[in-house]
């Protein structure tokens, strides 16, 4: 017998439903012997992924044990997937976990989570940020892998099979996913650079001798000791960044040329995100193990250098320093609900695209949960370390903690090259 061809058991007596459904079976059998495919691919794609409904169509009662080619003529479990789309599946459950976790930890977590708290009153930034994680963030995102994992496609096919009238939003997502992978791709060439640039003996973002730097630029050790300092004294990491590596004009009426080393980091960028990806989840599981890991290991050893730097806590005291009227605010709950879905990545349709690889009975309701607690412990810790390395960067400035923080990527390759200077 052929491979996939179906063996249909007599039952006597049909009802109106067998009789319709083994039609369709006999139809299935014609395309596949004049080599239809197409057709057949489409047939079956119409049924869900669901091992139950995949027997029923291959003729064996869904409430009875499959063996062999007792109902179906079909050999094996892996000829039952015939009767299914097509898919690759995570190995294990911890590729699918470290790809989500990968995903929702980014930049979402280190400029942005810190920037709003700031921007939002500090330390009771946290109380809507995890009231909304908890009514919101965490169904949500629960949502989007059952979607995925139910339709076993991604987010225009999961959403288009759900609901036609949906599919636009699913290929909404695509395109915003798209618009975010371009500008995260400049934030990684910037990163590039860095890197190349550190592997000199002195870091050139230390002092201000190189000619990029300005007569405002001051070093930060010899500017809390001098009383009649400028009162536009900039740090040699700030002007490092502006002067140097983005080499900003005075005006939009001055566009200035291009930054040739700047666009050769952005084609190293896109090269290895498509190292990563091109062989699908076969290339990006085993990426996944460096890139969801490493990240946490630079994390907790910035944060441990970061408490232990003088005026460490006077950033501490402000980032945790409630000011409970500003729960009153309620661009506080919009930057909270905000920050929520940024962060997890609700609406970019690439959770629906990971859960598309999972097993029909997976356990989502786990994965979801350890996602969004790993979320939300991270951004935590990452503020604790910018706030305490914005206090050290204040107390040498002589200034506050409200006139040293900035947001965006300034908050990054301003601040955070100054606390890698500072590592011993």
């Amino acid at each position: 017998m052929s491979r996939g061809h179906v063996q249909i058991r007599d039952r006597d007596p049909k009802s109106q439903e067998e009789q319709e459904l083994e039609r369709e079976r006999e139809e299935l059998r014609k395309q596949l012997h004049y080599g239809h495919m197409e057709e057949y691919k489409e047939l079956v794609g119409s049924y869900p992924n669901s091992p139950v409904l995949a027997r029923k169509f291959a003729g064996a009662p869904p409430d009875e044990p499959y063996e062999n080619d007792s109902y179906t003529g079909i050999s094996d479990d892996s000829d039952i997937d015939n009767l299914k789309p097509r898919k690759q599946h995570w190995a294990n459950k911890m590729q699918f976990v470290l790809a989500c976790i990968g995903y929702s930890v980014g930049l979402g977590n280190v400029w942005r989570f810190p920037y709003l708290a700031y921007k939002s009153g500090g330390g009771v930034f946290l109380v809507p940020y995890f009231i909304i994680l908890l009514i919101c963030g965490i169904p949500m995102l629960f949502m989007e892998l059952a979607v995925g994992q139910y339709t076993g496609r991604g987010p225009i096919g999961a959403l288009g099979q759900l609901c036609p009238l949906f599919k636009g939003t699913g290929l909404a997502s695509v395109v915003v996913s798209f618009l975010m992978s371009t500008y995260y791709s400049v934030i990684i060439a910037y990163a590039i650079y860095y890197f190349f640039t550190s592997f000199r003996p002195d870091l050139p973002w230390t002092d201000c001798s190189h000619r990029w730097n300005t007569p405002d630029c001051w070093v930060p050790e010899r500017l809390k000791h001098n009383i009649s300092r400028p009162e536009m004294s900039r740090t040699p990491t700030e002007e490092f960044f502006e002067n140097k590596v983005l080499q900003i004009s005075h005006g939009i009426e001055y566009p200035g040329g291009m930054r040739w080393e700047l666009v050769a980091c952005l084609i190293c960028a896109w090269i290895l995100v498509y190292f990563a990806i091109w062989k699908s989840i076969k290339s990006s599981a085993k990426v996944r193990y460096l890139t969801a890991t490493l990240p946490f290991v630079l994390i907790i050893v910035f944060l441990g250098r970061s408490l232990t730097l003088e005026g460490a806590d006077k950033g501490l005291n402000y980032f945790f320093r409630p000011n409970w009227s500003e729960l009153g605010r309620a661009n506080v709950w919009i930057n909270a609900a905000a920050q929520n879905f940024n962060s997890i990545g609700i609406g970019f349709g690439s959770m629906i695209s990971f859960a598309s690889y999972n097993k029909y009975n997976n356990n989502i309701l786990h994965d979801t949960l350890a996602v969004s607690f790993v979320n939300g412990i991270t951004s935590l810790l990452v503020g604790i370390f910018a706030f305490a390395t914005i206090g050290n960067i204040a107390l040498e400035q002589n200034t506050t903690v409200e006139d040293v923080i900035s947001g965006g990527p300034g908050l990054i390759f301003v601040v955070y090259p100054q606390a890698l200077a500072k590592m011993p």
